[in-house]
Protein backbone atom coordinates (compact mmCIF):
# COMPACT_ATOMS: atom_id res chain seq x y z
CA UNK A 1 0.00 0.00 0.00
CA UNK A 2 1.30 3.24 -1.30
CA UNK A 3 1.13 6.62 1.22
CA UNK A 4 1.76 10.27 0.27
CA UNK A 5 2.35 12.53 2.61
CA UNK A 6 2.19 15.84 2.33
CA UNK A 7 3.44 18.71 4.04
CA UNK A 8 2.43 22.65 4.25
CA UNK A 9 4.53 24.73 5.62
CA UNK A 10 2.53 27.26 7.71
CA UNK A 11 4.16 30.94 8.38
CA UNK A 12 4.96 30.82 12.62
CA UNK A 13 4.41 34.55 12.45
CA UNK A 14 0.91 35.33 10.35
CA UNK A 15 -0.17 31.80 9.76
CA UNK A 16 -0.06 32.05 5.57
CA UNK A 17 1.98 29.87 3.30
CA UNK A 18 5.17 29.74 4.35
CA UNK A 19 8.15 29.14 1.96
CA UNK A 20 11.04 28.78 3.60
CA UNK A 21 12.45 27.31 7.00
CA UNK A 22 14.74 29.25 8.82
CA UNK A 23 17.77 28.08 11.19
CA UNK A 24 19.28 30.62 13.39
CA UNK A 25 21.10 30.53 16.93
CA UNK A 26 21.56 32.63 19.78
CA UNK A 27 23.10 32.17 23.32
CA UNK A 28 24.03 28.85 22.10
CA UNK A 29 20.30 27.76 21.63
CA UNK A 30 19.33 27.12 17.96
CA UNK A 31 15.59 27.98 16.34
CA UNK A 32 13.91 26.73 13.57
CA UNK A 33 11.00 29.44 12.14
CA UNK A 34 8.74 28.97 9.15
CA UNK A 35 8.00 32.14 7.86
CA UNK A 36 7.16 33.81 4.28
CA UNK A 37 8.83 35.38 2.22
CA UNK A 38 8.28 38.71 3.52
CA UNK A 39 9.20 37.65 7.11
CA UNK A 40 12.20 36.13 6.06
CA UNK A 41 13.52 38.78 4.20
CA UNK A 42 12.85 40.89 7.44
CA UNK A 43 14.78 38.18 9.54
CA UNK A 44 17.40 38.58 7.08
CA UNK A 45 17.51 42.62 7.38
CA UNK A 46 17.19 42.74 11.10
CA UNK A 47 19.78 39.97 11.88
CA UNK A 48 22.17 41.65 8.63
CA UNK A 49 23.14 44.70 11.12
CA UNK A 50 24.10 42.33 13.95
CA UNK A 51 25.53 39.67 11.69
CA UNK A 52 28.44 42.34 10.02
CA UNK A 53 29.57 43.71 13.40
CA UNK A 54 29.69 40.49 15.25
CA UNK A 55 32.96 38.23 14.99
CA UNK A 56 32.95 34.14 14.69
CA UNK A 57 33.81 32.37 17.80
CA UNK A 58 37.29 30.88 17.96
CA UNK A 59 37.74 27.40 17.47
CA UNK A 60 39.12 26.06 20.71
CA UNK A 61 38.87 22.31 18.48
CA UNK A 62 42.06 22.25 18.53
CA UNK A 63 43.20 23.02 22.39
CA UNK A 64 40.47 20.75 23.33
CA UNK A 65 41.49 17.85 21.42
CA UNK A 66 44.94 17.99 22.04
CA UNK A 67 43.84 18.01 25.99
CA UNK A 68 41.37 14.96 25.34
CA UNK A 69 43.67 13.03 23.86
CA UNK A 70 46.56 13.70 26.98
CA UNK A 71 43.51 12.94 29.16
CA UNK A 72 42.37 10.09 27.64
CA UNK A 73 46.44 8.92 27.04
CA UNK A 74 46.69 8.93 30.65
CA UNK A 75 42.93 7.19 31.46
CA UNK A 76 44.64 4.16 29.32
CA UNK A 77 47.64 3.91 31.19
CA UNK A 78 45.97 4.25 34.73
CA UNK A 79 43.47 1.06 33.26
CA UNK A 80 46.56 -0.60 32.12
CA UNK A 81 47.99 -0.58 35.35
CA UNK A 82 45.19 -1.53 36.81
CA UNK A 83 44.82 -4.62 34.43
CA UNK A 84 47.81 -5.38 35.35
CA UNK A 85 47.90 -5.65 39.00
CA UNK A 86 44.56 -7.22 38.82
CA UNK A 87 45.93 -9.91 36.63
CA UNK A 88 48.86 -10.11 39.08
CA UNK A 89 46.96 -10.40 42.06
CA UNK A 90 44.57 -13.49 39.90
CA UNK A 91 47.94 -14.97 39.23
CA UNK A 92 48.87 -15.14 42.85
CA UNK A 93 45.26 -16.31 44.02
CA UNK A 94 45.89 -19.42 41.41
CA UNK A 95 49.29 -19.99 42.40
CA UNK A 96 47.88 -20.01 46.41
CA UNK A 97 45.08 -22.61 45.36
CA UNK A 98 46.99 -24.79 43.65
CA UNK A 99 49.55 -25.08 46.27
CA UNK A 100 46.82 -25.47 48.64
CA UNK A 101 45.38 -28.49 46.86
CA UNK A 102 49.04 -29.91 46.34
CA UNK A 103 49.67 -30.00 49.78
CA UNK A 104 46.33 -31.36 50.89
CA UNK A 105 44.90 -33.26 47.87
CA UNK A 106 42.37 -34.96 49.96
CA UNK A 107 40.62 -31.81 51.53
CA UNK A 108 37.93 -29.78 49.11
CA UNK A 109 39.27 -25.92 49.47
CA UNK A 110 36.38 -24.27 51.31
CA UNK A 111 36.31 -20.49 52.24
CA UNK A 112 36.67 -19.83 55.41
CA UNK A 113 33.30 -19.14 58.00
CA UNK A 114 33.30 -16.24 59.59
CA UNK A 115 33.57 -16.00 62.86
CA UNK A 116 30.77 -15.44 65.69
CA UNK A 117 31.31 -12.97 67.79
CA UNK A 118 30.27 -14.22 71.47
CA UNK A 119 26.81 -14.35 71.36
CA UNK A 120 24.49 -16.16 73.38
CA UNK A 121 22.59 -18.65 71.11
CA UNK A 122 18.90 -17.19 70.21
CA UNK A 123 15.88 -19.09 71.95
CA UNK A 124 13.45 -20.43 70.01
CA UNK A 125 9.74 -21.19 71.16
CA UNK A 126 7.53 -22.99 69.66
CA UNK A 127 3.67 -22.83 69.76
CA UNK A 128 4.00 -24.06 72.84
CA UNK A 129 5.79 -21.74 75.03
CA UNK A 130 8.71 -24.48 75.34
CA UNK A 131 12.42 -23.85 74.64
CA UNK A 132 13.45 -25.34 71.20
CA UNK A 133 17.23 -25.69 69.55
CA UNK A 134 17.60 -23.36 67.06
CA UNK A 135 17.97 -24.83 63.36
CA UNK A 136 21.36 -25.11 61.80
CA UNK A 137 21.23 -22.98 58.29
CA UNK A 138 23.81 -23.93 55.98
CA UNK A 139 26.99 -21.71 55.41
CA UNK A 140 26.60 -20.52 51.80
CA UNK A 141 29.23 -20.40 49.99
CA UNK A 142 30.33 -17.58 47.20
CA UNK A 143 32.01 -18.92 43.65
CA UNK A 144 35.66 -17.83 43.06
CA UNK A 145 35.90 -15.38 39.92
CA UNK A 146 38.67 -14.41 38.07
CA UNK A 147 39.36 -11.76 35.41
CA UNK A 148 42.47 -13.19 34.27
CA UNK A 149 42.79 -16.01 31.82
CA UNK A 150 44.92 -19.27 32.33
Amino acid sequence: MAERIKVDLVDDIDGSPAKHTVTFALDGVTYEIDLNEGHERQLRTVLNRYIKAARSPKSEKSRTSKQQEREEERVREENKQLTEQIRGAAQRTRDRLKAEQVDAPSEPVRPAEPERADAPEPVVLNGGGEETEPEQVPAVSLPLFSSAVD
